[in-house]
């Protein structure tokens, strides 16, 4: 508990304190965490958990609370909140916007992401984890090998992780593109560049385009 020193020198901060000295990114970490610890849902709080230079810790904190308001979804968001509390808040399964914050973090660790994606759903918090970077090759190509065209499943394809092949056997097999004949492709026809295979190209850049 504060003493009445503390109180005192808190209220005469907190009447100087504005918006814009917490959106400014070169605002102290100390007084960013003296306006988390308040545990209010207003603008000033959601500024101060948006910005790069609030500590991890305060960012834990109001995560942890586990409240579904804007300020834990702007905590879940920010890159400098644990690693672990993001596993924390993905694992715990709950439906709410900070878990999609959380999975859309470019710190949630992968094995986070791969307990989202395994449980095959559609939802906006497994679409954010498919299209975050730190998302393994196998597990996106897991997503696709379901054969489903469905908005997860094409996060999945723009990922710079995704397989190719993955991708490929996904786009034939939702039917976007067609399985080419490849008895009608002769090897040194497609190696003559001076008599390129029309069809062949086609087909290549139907892949490229997708």
């Amino acid at each position: 508990m504060r003493s009445g020193n503390d109180l005192s020198g808190w209220w005469k901060m907190s009447k100087k304190i504005t918006i814009e000295m917490v959106r400014d990114v070169n605002c102290s970490p100390e007084i960013l965490s003296e306006v988390l610890k308040r545990q209010k849902n207003d603008w000033i709080s959601c500024c101060a958990a948006r910005n790069p230079n609030c500590p991890p810790k305060a960012l834990k904190m109001v995560v942890e609370m586990g409240k579904n308001d804007e300020v834990s979804c702007y905590a879940a968001g920010n890159s400098n909140c644990p690693t672990e509390t993001l596993k924390m808040v993905v694992e715990m399964g709950k439906d709410d916007t900070v878990r999609r914050y959380a999975t859309y973090n470019l710190n949630c660790p992968p094995e986070a992401l791969k307990s989202e994606l395994k449980q095959g759903k559609n939802d906006p918090v497994s679409r954010e984890a498919a299209k975050n970077p730190n998302c393994p090759a196998e597990v996106l190509q897991m997503v696709l090998e379901r054969k489903k065209n469905d908005l997860v499943s094409w996060c999945a394809t723009h990922n710079h992780n995704c397989p190719p092949q993955a991708r490929l056997k996904w786009l034939m097999a939702i039917g976007r593109i067609k399985t080419p004949d490849l008895s009608k492709h002769d090897v040194q026809v497609i190696k003559d560049y001076n008599k390129p295979d029309e069809e062949w190209e086609q087909f290549k850049r139907m892949v490229e385009d997708e």
